[in-house]
């Protein structure tokens, strides 16, 4: 109140006053909620990510990078260790233009169905992956959504937290890309995690769910940027 009071003062009588804020962390956190999987952000906070599994479907993600680019949005792509150790240019172009890069298991198992061992390695092995990209892995997608707690309690305790989606392209289906563009912007609410990947469907379809999204008075970030206790400021406040 007081700074803001103080901006006023040096403000002529027909100045808007442009409010300064401090924010206060909110006094439970995801790290106080225990080793659960995550499938949204806070409803109240207008802001929703793009999650883009990548396994497979190389010839889509750099036009999709393009796209995000003309489009000034940053995503969060989870990777297949596997792939992640095949394609590190490509890896290393995603990183390049600021998107997020996360861990989507080794070998794209069924992680519920895995001895502890082997699930442990699966996480343990991406992660080292993104680690020597200079990536400090917070995030875990399981692949095709499968778990257990065993597998959520492993990622925990390598220091990951477990993240599923809210809302599904579908695109492996191959939909039209203007039925995605028409499920997606309908559906999309504030903290919704938009599961897709680099394929024909999603990367046709790209810039109209952006457009759809941003018309909603929404804004899109990375997956940490939606799940972080950061509140969105309003254009008119420092």
């Amino acid at each position: 109140v007081e700074a803001t009071y103080q901006k006023s003062q040096l403000a002529t009588s027909e100045t808007e006053i442009r409010y300064v804020y401090r924010q206060i962390q909110p006094s439970v956190s995801l790290n106080d909620l225990g080793a659960h999987p995550i499938y949204r952000g806070n409803p109240n906070k207008p802001m929703v990510s793009f999650m883009i599994n990548v396994a497979w479907g190389n010839e889509y993600i750099v036009p999709m990078l393009d796209i995000l680019d003309e489009e000034r949005v940053k995503v969060t792509f989870f990777l297949d260790g596997s792939w992640l150790s095949h394609n590190p240019d490509l890896a290393a172009e995603m990183l390049k233009r600021g998107h997020e890069l996360e861990n989507h298991a080794y070998t794209h198992p069924q992680m519920s169905t895995l001895s502890k061992e082997r699930a442990t390695l699966e996480i343990v092995k991406t992660r080292t992956l993104l680690e020597k990209m200079g990536v400090t892995n917070q995030w875990f997608a399981p692949p095709s959504g499968d778990y257990d707690q065993e597998t959520v309690d492993i990622a925990s305790g390598l220091g990951l937290k477990t993240v599923l989606w809210t809302l599904d392209t579908v695109d492996w289906r191959k939909p039209s890309p203007e039925s995605v563009v028409a499920k997606i912007t309908t559906k999309v609410e504030p903290g919704f995690l938009i599961l897709m990947h680099p394929t024909s469907s999603s990367s046709k379809a790209l810039r109209g769910m952006i457009q759809g999204i941003k018309a909603k008075g929404l804004t899109l970030g990375t997956v940490s940027q939606t799940l972080s206790s950061e509140r969105l400021m309003p254009s008119k406040v420092e």
